[in-house]
């Protein structure tokens, strides 16, 4: 089978969206035809088929301006697909829309159920951070450096996805760590 390409008319005719069907081509295949049609400033409308969770996990991992379910597919359900792309919209079966979010939804708990690793003197500085103390304070207390303090306060705002202190001690309230 040769690989699928985009083709535009010779008639000057304008296409504005690709209705690209994943049931016959592979992902990366459909990713690559989405991203050059994004890239000529079409939309693209997936055909997706919607009896396979395999396929719905291809179908949300590509660039698209709407879904259609094959099964689903009629004239009157393409043309207005169609005309809500068009329109900015995005066409999505309430089936698609259901599973994203619960796959959304057990993500976000998975990543919320996971309690980073910290190492003992981390554990300390964050407690020593949640009483409101400075980097000099800090130091004072454990007996090392402001810079030691730094880098224990660097890597637990990293390790709890934090861009600042006062979120971290939030997180560490939140989850049980102090």
């Amino acid at each position: 089978m040769a690989p699928p390409m985009l083709v535009a008319a010779d008639t000057h005719e304008v296409f504005d969206t690709l209705i690209l069907s994943c049931s016959d081509i592979s992902r990366e295949q459909a990713v690559s035809l989405a991203v050059r049609a994004k890239s000529m400033g079409m939309n693209v409308l997936l055909l997706c088929d919607g009896n396979q969770e395999e396929s719905l996990e291809i179908a949300a991992s590509i660039p698209s301006n709407g879904f259609l379910m094959l099964q689903d597919l009629t004239a009157e359900s393409m043309e207005k697909a169609l005309t809500g792309v068009r329109n900015g919209e995005m066409p999505m079966p309430g089936g698609l829309a259901n599973h994203l979010l619960t796959s959304v939804r057990r993500s976000a708990a998975a990543s919320r159920g996971r309690t980073p690793y910290l190492t003992p003197r981390e554990q300390q500085a964050l407690g020593l951070l949640a009483e409101g103390l400075s980097n000099k304070q800090i130091a004072r207390r454990l007996g090392i450096s402001q810079h030691g303090v730094k880098r224990l306060v660097a890597n637990v705002l990293a390790k709890l996805n934090c861009p600042n202190r006062t979120l971290a001690v939030a997180v560490a309230l939140r989850d049980g760590l102090v």
